[in-house]
């Protein structure tokens, strides 16, 4: 029997309702200080121009990074720490810091995402084949617009031109996202989720499907979802949280090292996204490498424990 968490009491729309007003507080209050921070670490005198571009490129990189880490960590991070110190009796529990992790899971994670990376990239490809009916010809302009924009405020953060800039961008688009997206992605929405659906596979899909719709570029849209899904998954089954966060560590890391790679090779950051880098035999060997994985990593997480009822589980 599984103790029952503090936020059982709360309704469930309540309980969802104060983690989006956290993480709007907490990207507010956060950003606030990450403008501040810059500002008073800016040697240069202030552009306004710098600062309200609608044009990612011509914006200041120093505050691009700045607004991207503060609100990364107020909206994701603090927002279901506080969430769960507030709610829960248990906290550490509810974001599944308790339970100690099997160094076997850890390699068998690490391994997993690694293999997996081929098979996301056929997903990708698909993805960016689909076309919308005619009569969704307006969305899918506004989706390809979305994408555009969010491709070109990437493609400047990845600008990186030495060891320093590498370090940041680990730290701004691998470390601060693994841990924050998790947490309240995995932590806290599948959480509630959960209890509303009273069924961990339908908890985790939903939650996959809301975590890549978020980042608002559809045409990454199914990779993304898989990763989600996969992630979640992991957390189930293992009841610890550092192992999706270092899967989601794993695939954004290794995002960030090839662009790095790529500029000093005096490469476009345009051919990486152009780039297949695998055939059909290596897609194949990918998905079967995933499922053996997978299959392993269920076995050694449910072995030496009790039957787990995920339901109650997750609420």
């Amino acid at each position: 029997m599984i103790d029952m968490q503090k936020s059982t009491a709360y309704p469930i729309l309540i309980q969802f309702l104060f983690l989006i007003l956290l993480a709007i507080a907490g990207a507010v209050v956060f950003t606030i200080l990450s403008l501040v921070v810059w500002f008073l670490a800016s040697n240069e005198p202030v552009n306004l121009a710098t600062m309200t571009g609608n044009d990612p490129m011509l914006m200041d990189l120093n505050l691009l990074r700045a607004l991207q880490i503060g609100s990364s960590v107020g909206l994701f991070i603090a927002a279901p720490i506080v969430f769960s110190y507030v709610l829960e009796t248990k906290p550490k529990k509810y974001l599944y810091f308790d339970t100690p992790l099997k160094p076997i899971l850890f390699l068998i994670t690490l391994a997993l995402v690694l293999c997996a990376l081929p098979l996301l990239e056929f997903t990708a490809v698909i993805n960016q084949n689909l076309n919308l009916p005619a009569a969704l010809q307006d969305l899918e302009v506004w989706m390809k617009n979305s994408e555009e924009q969010a491709a070109l405020l990437t493609k400047k953060l990845l600008q990186m031109n030495n060891l320093g800039d590498l370090t940041i961008n680990l730290i701004m688009i691998a470390v601060i996202p693994a841990i924050g997206e998790e947490l309240f992605f995995r932590g806290g929405l599948q959480n509630i989720l959960g209890q509303w659906f009273k069924n961990h596979h339908a908890a985790i899909w939903v939650t996959a499907i809301i975590f890549s719709s978020i980042h608002m570029q559809f045409y990454g849209f199914l990779p993304r979802m898989l990763l989600g899904v996969l992630f979640g998954y992991l957390l189930v089954y293992s009841k610890n949280m550092w192992l999706p966060i270092l899967g989601h560590f794993i695939n954004n890391g290794t995002a960030v090292v090839m662009a790095y790679v790529f500029q000093k090779q005096g490469k476009s950051l345009d051919s990486l996204d152009e780039t297949n880098s695998f055939n059909n035999t290596g897609y194949l060997i990918s998905a079967v490498l995933a499922i053996v994985l997978l299959y392993f990593f269920f076995k050694l997480a449910k072995s030496g424990k009790p039957e787990i009822n995920h339901e109650q589980q997750l609420g």
